[in-house]
C-alpha cells in the first residue's frame, strides 16, 4: 500500500514553535553560522549572512563589498566593522564548504569566509519595502553590528572607552522601517494578511499614480 503521508519523528520536525524569530526591524542578539560571498554576473561582489537567533535559522542577503565596476561599496565600510568587532586584522579568500540549508534541508556549497564563523553579534537590522516591476519587494538590511558581550561599535573599540554608546542611541530608532515607491504601512500590512491567505495583491503606486494625475 502506497503511503499518502509519511511520519517524521526527528525532534526538529515535532518540536513547538516559540515565535521567536526576526520578523520585524530591530536589534537581535544572532550567532553568525557562516557569511558567504556571491559574485554577480555584473561583476559585483556581496556577503550573505546566515544566522541563527534564538535557534531559528536566519539568512540576511546582500551586504554589497563592490559595485558592478570593481570598485568600492559604501556598504564595505560595515563589513570592515564587523572585522574590527571581531578582533581580526583581516579575513583570507573563501573556502569552500557544504551547508545544508533552505525547508528542503538540502546541502549546498558556499564560498565562506570561515573567520567569522560561529561569531556572537549584536546586530540592526532594517526592513524595506519598494516596487519592482509591479511587486512589492521586503528587504532586511544590515544597518550596524555591536560586540556582543557589552554592546560597542567598532569606533568605541578603537578609542577604548564609551562602550555601548552607540547602541543605546540606535536603539531610538531601530524600530523604523522604510517604506519607498508611495508604500505605507497599511499597505504592507493588508499585503502581508492577503500573502497569508494566499491571495496576490497588486498594489497602487501611489506616489506614481499621483504624477500621472491629469489635472482638473
Amino acid at each position: 500500500m502506497s503511503m499518502f503521508f509519511t511520519v517524521k519523528r526527528d525532534i526538529d520536525s515535532v518540536k513547538e514553535a516559540t515565535g521567536d524569530y526576526i520578523n520585524t526591524s530591530g536589534i537581535y542578539d544572532v550567532i553568525i553560522k557562516f557569511v558567504s560571498v556571491n559574485r554577480s554576473v555584473n561583476g559585483s561582489m556581496s556577503l550573505d549572512f546566515n544566522c541563527e537567533y534564538k535557534g531559528t535559522p536566519v539568512t540576511i542577503y546582500g551586504l554589497r563589498l563592490t559595485n558592478n565596476d570593481g570598485s568600492e561599496n559604501f556598504q564595505a565600510k560595515l563589513f570592515n566593522k564587523l572585522l574590527v568587532i571581531a578582533g581580526l586584522d583581516g579575513v583570507s579568500e573563501p573556502t569552500i564548504e557544504s551547508h545544508v540549508v533552505g525547508k528542503d534541508k538540502a546541502p549546498k556549497e558556499f564560498s565562506v569566509i570561515t573567520e567569522l564563523s560561529d561569531l556572537p553579534i549584536k546586530m540592526r537590522i532594517q526592513y524595506t519595502y519598494s516596487l519592482y516591476e509591479g511587486k512589492i519587494i521586503e528587504r532586511r538590511e544590515i544597518k550596524n553590528f555591536y560586540r556582543e558581550s557589552d554592546g560597542a561599535v567598532a569606533s568605541e573599540i578603537l578609542l577604548g572607552e564609551g562602550f555601548g554608546t552607540q547602541l543605546e542611541k540606535d536603539k531610538k530608532y531601530a524600530a523604523n522601517i522604510t517604506y519607498n515607491d508611495g508604500l505605507t504601512a497599511e499597505t504592507i500590512a493588508q499585503w502581508k494578511a492577503d500573502k497569508k491567505a494566499g491571495i496576490n495583491t497588486t498594489p497602487v503606486n501611489t506616489t506614481s499614480a499621483m504624477n500621472n494625475a491629469v489635472p482638473f
